[in-house]
């Protein structure tokens, strides 16, 4: 049904026909006509205010800042912003200066856009031209974020307030790095997966959120109940820092009364200490009390560090420390980092606390997969006529295959057979490439890692969850 005005009148006379059967068409000029239709007028902008408001609050019809305050109590961090296009902004004097001049922080400088308006930007630091220069060049962004501060060189034309002993400046080359803000589209992707099980949501929104960073080619994320998660990054960027990027995508969706705990790898209870056989690629080590800590209290531990030696830390759980409150421990050298633990205290205070193993910050950490080498040794016998260089694209072939696993991927046998004879291409249908020429026998196979050997169909290497495979010595022999 629509509700223009002169739909509502239709309906109105309608109606009034209805009720007074005998009555006529109406002469537009009657004073009848005239009141149903001033009424229709009112309904007819009531009706469409009406519909304006109900879309303002319907998650799939609403944008902009409507949108934003519908999602807000589920995604409180709100809409992502963009960034600020950032470049540099150089001063000119036309003399050589006898003393210093200072360009503040903040100094405010403008592009003109072809419509005549104007485009702002402003330093980040303080710069100078020093006694005998002529020019001096400061780091800036523009004042507003988004596409538009990505301006060609040149464009900066003048400063909007005076500096003594300058005058002029420019920016000899483009600003860059200004993105737009998240669209109306994306945020309410978000939003509908943050209403769905809270659990497997924030999973969702963190795996969405990390595989968008550069340095990162996989995540797994596990859901251990209680308001853990487990966040396995496959990080180029390694253990040596922690990555602010990945922190901060994990806090921007981690559900509120989550943790992204590391790995557990072991308890406190008091007198009763349990340490798991879990251990990781290398991280900090931290403690999380179960319970109020009302004293100070002191734990030592020692690990086992990335270079297979025993090391020793130090947590200091200070008085009032909440339940759930994760603190770092010292470690024994600011570069040292922990593969597993080796042991851990009581407390004789009879408080309980999990030991945990991670990068990152309180709350928000992350392991990186253990990268476990997969060797493999064959003996081929080959035909009169193998094409060249077959022995390096088997090679090849094994090399690209074992690099492609994921996390927690198992390795079988029958798959390295087949690229051994077909060269592995990622492009084609299952990755088989095309055939190898020239092996008339394989003698000989064997597939070794994780501790484990697989030397016939059936056999499989298995691999813990947060394993990843990678190529470790190839070595293809060719019998005589």
């Amino acid at each position: 049904m629509t509700n223009t005005t002169d739909d509502i009148v239709k309906r109105i006379e309608d109606r009034q026909a209805e009720m007074l059967p005998g009555q006529k068409s109406m002469d537009k000029l009657s004073l009848h006509y005239l009141a149903n239709i001033s009424v229709a007028a009112e309904l007819a902008e009531a009706y469409a205010a009406l519909e304006a408001n109900l879309d303002n609050i319907d998650v799939l019809k609403a944008t902009g800042t409507k949108l934003d305050a519908i999602v807000s109590p589920v995604l409180i961090a709100g809409r992502e912003l963009g960034d600020y296009a950032t470049g540099t902004i150089t001063f000119y004097t036309p003399f050589e200066t006898a003393v210093e001049i200072v360009v503040p922080a903040k100094t405010k400088c403008y592009a003109i856009l072809g419509d005549g308006s104007k485009l702002y930007f402003e330093t980040t630091v303080e710069g100078a031209i020093d006694p005998g220069e002529l020019s001096t060049t400061v780091e800036a962004k523009a004042v507003e974020r988004g596409l538009s501060g990505n301006i060609g060189a040149y464009a900066i034309q003048g400063m909007t307030g005076a500096i003594t002993g300058i005058t002029s400046c420019e920016n000899e080359l483009p600003f860059e790095g200004g993105t737009a803000d998240e669209t109306d589209d994306a945020l309410r992707e978000r939003y509908f997966d943050a209403v769905q099980a809270p659990g497997k949501a924030t999973a969702m929104m963190i795996q969405r959120a990390l595989n968008d960073e550069p340095a990162v080619s996989e995540v797994k994320v596990w859901n251990y109940g209680s308001g853990d998660l487990g966040i396995m990054v496959d990080y180029s960027g390694g253990v040596d820092e922690t990555s602010s990027d990945i922190v901060d995508a994990i806090e921007a969706n981690i559900a509120a009364g989550t943790q992204a705990r590391g790995m557990l790898c072991a308890t406190i209870d008091s007198t009763t200490v349990v340490v798991l056989e879990d251990d990781v690629y290398g991280g900090l080590i931290w403690v999380r009390p179960r319970c109020h800590i009302s004293a100070e209290e002191v734990l030592t531990f020692t690990y086992l560090d990335m270079e297979e030696n025993s090391q020793t830390a130090v947590a200091t759980i200070p008085a009032g420390t909440r339940r759930g409150v994760m603190v770092a421990a010292v470690m024994a050298s600011e570069s040292s980092r922990a593969k597993l633990i080796l042991t851990a205290p009581t407390s004789p205070a009879g408080n309980s606390y999990d030991v945990l193993l991670g990068m990152g910050e309180a709350g928000f950490l992350y392991n990186l997969p253990e990268l476990t080498d997969v060797s493999v040794a064959a003996t081929i016998r080959l035909t009169d006529t193998p094409e060249t260089g077959l022995v390096d694209l088997i090679e090849e072939s094994l090399t690209s295959f074992l690099g492609s696993y994921l996390i927690g991927e198992n390795l079988e046998f029958s798959d390295v057979q087949k690229f051994l004879q077909n060269y592995y291409d990622p492009t084609a249908d299952e990755c088989i490439g095309r055939p190898l020429k020239g092996i008339d026998e394989i003698v000989s196979l064997s597939v070794s890692g994780g501790g484990q050997t697989a030397v016939k169909n059936g056999d499989k290497i298995t691999v813990e969850e947060d394993w990843r495979l990678e190529a470790g010595i190839i070595n293809i022999a060719v019998a005589t």
